[in-house]
């Protein structure tokens, strides 16, 4: 992306347009809200200028924040494209109606059409996460309206090609038969991404060195990965309320004793089960399935509306896109969900279904 962007550059300055820029990796930011995002932009944007970013990363408004930011595109920009790479991962707060990148979108996509600048300003998104789209308000997916340009996800054999050129980060013969197989295998998993598939391999080379290993093996890979898993969900999952907590420890119930899949009416039933034995209220059926697909905008599951079965009415599957087991652990973790009986749930959960 950046390759095609400086060749666009050097176009531009032979015609003696004044074209730039502006790369931001949301994946790589300590905090991933739209206030954080914004400064992000307007630090690079600056950069880029060749002025100071003079915005302070707290105490100011996202407003004034913006504010600045389109100063400094108009005053030194004739056009300007902002590249937002990981956009999903820019979700805001966990308890958000709207995550934050859809909010950063409504808000570029209109920057010329409310007169805030004069400059042709463009924005490109780069995700792994094609539904991300999904999650966007109305107002932001008519506003933002995206040409789409779909780039297939690397194949087992292709990763295996992509990290054989990375063995010379390691000394001679560190790297035990067979790793970077596993690598590549747990890459093509997750959508592909060669980027996380090298860094799922340095990071089973530091587990390596910390434990003073003089060889990398498939279970340092395992080990490393079971670690990303387990901070991508806490990442996601740590500031929910206790309520979408449980709505959601039901359905990863469920979902663990039906590959991966959740109805709703039986997500219900468990749900129900946990409130009365946590003394919690308990919530409707509505509200339960609303806080569980709050959960699908940050990426741990998808949902789909169905008929037939359970009595033959409509219904939610909700679908997990996270590992269950990942899910589960990381929400036990709350010491108000330790002590709930989860193989005595599984036995009723797998006779719910079979009902």
């Amino acid at each position: 992306m950046k390759a095609v962007a400086n060749k666009v550059k050097e176009r531009a300055q032979e015609s003696g347009i004044e074209f730039d820029f502006v790369a931001v990796n949301f994946k790589t930011m300590e905090s991933h809200t739209l206030d954080r995002a914004v400064w992000k932009l307007g630090h690079q944007t600056a950069r880029k200028a060749g002025v100071v970013w003079d915005v302070p990363r707290s105490g100011v408004s996202t407003d004034m924040k913006y504010t600045r930011l389109y100063e400094i595109v108009d005053d030194h920009f004739d056009s300007l494209v902002f590249i937002l790479d990981e956009i999903d991962a820019l979700t805001g707060s966990t308890g958000a109606d709207e995550p934050a990148y859809s909010r950063l979108l409504y808000s570029l996509s209109r920057v010329m059409s409310e007169q805030h600048v004069d400059t042709q300003l463009s924005t490109v998104v780069v995700t792994n996460y094609p539904k991300f789209r999904e999650n966007l308000d109305s107002r932001t997916d008519s506003s933002y309206n995206p040409n789409g340009i779909h780039f297939s996800d690397y194949d087992a054999n292709e990763l295996i090609e992509i990290l054989e050129r990375r063995r010379d980060a390691f000394k001679d013969d560190a790297l035990e038969d067979g790793v970077i197989e596993i690598v590549a295998a747990y890459g093509a998993q997750n959508e592909g991404d060669a980027r996380r598939a090298i860094d799922l391999l340095r990071d089973a080379g530091e587990i390596a060195n910390r434990a003073g290993d003089p060889v990398v093996t498939q279970d340092h890979v395992r080990s490393a990965n079971d670690s990303v898993v387990k901070n991508r969900v806490l990442e996601i999952v740590g500031g929910m309320s206790v309520q979408k907590k449980l709505s959601l420890y039901a359905a990863a119930l469920v979902a663990k004793e039906n590959e991966g899949a959740a109805p709703s009416p039986v997500v219900y039933d468990i749900y129900k089960i946990l409130c009365e034995g946590s003394d919690m209220e308990i919530y409707t059926q509505e509200t339960v399935n609303s806080h569980i697909n709050k959960a699908g905008t940050y990426g741990v599951l998808e949902s789909e509306r169905v008929s037939g079965g359970f009595k033959s009415g409509v219904h939610l599957v909700f679908k997990f896109t996270e590992p269950v087991g990942a899910v589960l652990d990381t929400l036990s973790e709350d010491e108000r969900l330790q002590e709930i009986p989860s193989k005595e749930l599984g036995e009723v959960v797998k006779r719910r279904l079979r009902d």
